[in-house]
């Protein structure tokens, strides 16, 4: 009686399109990925990660986004060429006309070619002998090279958006770029604001209030604000960015950790008040080599500052990178507080690369504040293995995980380091084989924390369960497959 009851009931089930199959299908998907994870079939990886629905991309540049060959094709469009001694965008009003090569010309010329690819970005840097500066100084200087031509266009961010979906990623929030704005102190106030000052002091109020009060100060934010929501909605001239909970895209702006104090908190200013007036942009970030001499001679004034304009603006998130450094790059001293100050000082909502926890002074507890507060690291594997080095077991990526620290996996500057979000699953899985319950946990960790609203983040996650189903049984299907074929 009973074994035709539950006959009866799976049948009923059958027949209303309700399946039990759901449960199976995601033992076989971890099957089939433990499979791959135990014969190191790389490809197969490459292939699983491809397919799977990834959620978003949390720490994600948007200058360092776009490939070297998109660049040249919009130079190549607008009539634009290269200065053949530097292989910088040529400067009609400052370089000669004898240097200028149009991108056919330098396209046909593969070893110039090929040299341009390699300063534009990491390519080839790790395949030959070169003349080439530091892993981290090459990487940080390919933005000097490609920087006047990212304008924040719909045209930008369409390919972006295009490269996403195309990955199964629905949500990217991007650093897009900094507010120019820098605060001109008055002459009567010389003496009692000056960057020594502000260095000596911690105190902001008197800076504060003549930002606040200059008209410049308005104007620079409200351009930023227009040019962003001008550029991500439809117009005549453009299709619109978001497709509802299909796909997402909003953007972070940013400061540089190695400008002067005034001009950083200036900025900063900028950044808080147009994430408070602007639903588009959802963050505010600080950037930059962290072991650059301002930068560390500045980074407990910059997590004041950070402190200071939380409490003026106590609902703007925040995201910074913090602890992008390794043993050798800095004296120790500059190693063992980093992460710490971006918790408790600057009071972050997540932490990009955090990679020096290791030598972090009160490392375990940093971790179980990172836990108990739910604060999650932006972890960037391809770019913390170029930049610093750090790899394999060297990074703190158990750490974390032996902690219960949440984490996001991330793409950093995916045109610069030539590498994806599906990359970045498959190398972690390659390098840690996280069982994929947890690798399946960080896609919905980037949705969880993002920082859309509280409705876009339910909508984002109902899209991604249909899509979690509908992978799973592409690769129980796949797995049967495999069995057969066998």
């Amino acid at each position: 009686m009973k074994k035709k009851l539950v006959l009866l009931i799976t049948a009923i089930a059958v027949l209303s399109g309700f399946s039990f199959l759901s449960k199976n299908d995601t033992e076989e998907t971890s099957a089939l990925y433990n499979q791959f994870i135990e014969n190191d079939n790389q490809a197969q990886l490459d292939l699983f990660c491809t397919l799977m629905p990834k959620g978003g991309d949390l720490h994600h540049h948007y200058s360092g986004s776009i490939y070297v060959e998109t660049y040249l094709d919009w130079l190549s469009a607008s009539n634009g060429a290269i200065n053949a001694k530097t292989l910088k965008v040529w400067n009609r009003k400052k370089d000669s006309k004898a240097d200028s090569v149009s991108v056919a010309d330098l396209r046909a010329n593969d070893n110039m070619y090929r040299k341009l690819l390699s300063v534009w970005s990491d390519k080839d840097f790790s395949n030959h002998s070169h003349q080439q500066a530091a892993p981290d100084a090459s990487f940080f200087a390919t933005f000097g090279y490609f920087g006047s031509l990212a304008t924040c266009k719909n045209r930008d961010l369409q390919i972006l958006k295009a490269r996403a979906i195309k990955e199964n990623v629905s949500y990217i929030e991007t650093m897009l770029k900094s507010i120019n704005y820098t605060f001109e102190v008055p002459e009567l106030d010389e003496k009692t604001i000056s960057n020594e000052k502000l260095r000596a002091s911690n105190s902001f109020d008197s800076l504060y209030y003549g930002i606040m009060h200059d008209p410049k100060f308005k104007e620079s934010v409200v351009s930023f604000i227009k040019n962003v929501r001008d550029q991500h909605l439809q117009s005549e001239d453009h299709p619109g960015i978001d497709e509802q909970d299909n796909f997402i895209m909003r953007y972070q702006t940013y400061v540089s950790r190695n400008s002067d104090p005034i001009t950083t908190f200036s900025g900063l200013c900028a950044a808080f008040e147009a994430a408070k007036n602007s639903h588009l942009i959802v963050g505010v970030n600080i950037v930059g080599p962290e072991n650059g001499i301002t930068a560390i001679k500045d980074y407990n004034l910059h997590m004041q500052m950070f402190k200071y304009l939380s409490e003026k603006y106590p609902n703007v998130n925040k995201s910074m990178h913090a602890g992008e450094l390794t043993l050798g790059m800095v004296r120790p001293k500059n190693l063992t507080f980093h992460i710490a100050e971006a918790i408790n000082t600057a009071k972050t909502d997540r932490i990009g690369h955090a990679v020096d926890i290791s030598y972090e002074q009160n490392a375990i507890n940093i971790l179980n504040t990172m836990k108990a507060d739910d604060i999650p690291v932006e972890i960037n594997l391809t770019s913390n293995d170029f930049i610093l080095g750090v790899k394999n077991n060297e990074h703190p990526y158990m750490i974390y995980s032996r902690y219960n620290v949440p984490m996001v996996i991330c793409t950093d500057d995916s045109g610069v380091s030539r590498n994806s979000l599906s990359g970045e699953y498959a190398l972690l899985a390659k390098r840690y084989h996280p069982d994929y319950n947890t690798l399946k946990s960080y896609a919905y960790n980037s949705i969880k924390y993002s920082f859309l609203t509280d409705y876009e983040k339910e909508q984002l996650k109902k899209s991604l369960d249909n899509r979690f189903m509908a992978f799973e049984e592409m690769m129980a299907d796949y797995a049967n497959g495999i069995n057969h074929n066998n």
